[in-house]
């Protein structure tokens, strides 16, 4: 019996050796899941804007009504396309672009609302992420602003924008 250990431990390594035998080619890959499509206008939007002055604390948060209007190319995660805010922020629109995974994870760049009292300035482009699901747009981004005024100064505004697609 040991002299057939060396020929079966021969036959074993010859055989690891070997390897597979499928030549080193794999079966096709199965098709990915595809990308949501956010083609199309969102006109009950909602932008709420929470704010926090730096330099006291003091908090607090509006709310702006609008629209979004988005385009996207079949079969692509990239989207483009602009919003308009309207009442009771001043009314105005601003461009916007994005991407949107399989599963609805978004990112887009977009401005956010001005507020509609007080010396705060239209915020800079940020990016907010968020999901897309079941034609409901929502997310969110944090910025900070500088509004002028002695008793202003640095803000934080955390924006979420909440969009439906009819």
């Amino acid at each position: 019996m040991n002299a057939m250990r060396p020929t079966a431990v021969a036959a074993l390594l010859l055989l690891a050796a070997c390897g597979s035998n499928d030549g080193g080619v794999s079966g096709p890959t199965p098709p990915g899941q595809p990308v949501p499509n956010l083609t199309g206008t969102y006109t009950s939007t909602n932008w709420l804007t929470q704010f926090n002055r730096t330099r006291d604390g003091y908090n607090g948060s509006w709310n702006c009504s609008g629209s979004m209007t988005l385009a996207q190319e079949p079969g692509s995660d990239k989207f483009s396309g602009f919003a308009v805010v309207g009442t009771p922020c001043p009314a105005v629109s601003f461009e916007l672009s994005g991407s949107v995974t399989p599963g609805g994870a978004v990112t887009l760049v977009t401005r956010g609302p001005q507020p509609g009292a007080g010396t705060c300035p239209l915020p800079p482009p940020s990016t907010y992420t968020g999901l897309f699901q079941n034609n409901l747009l929502s997310a969110r981004t944090q910025v900070k602003v500088t509004c002028p005024g002695e008793l202003e100064g640095e803000y934080t505004f955390n924006q979420i924008i909440t969009a439906r697609k009819f």
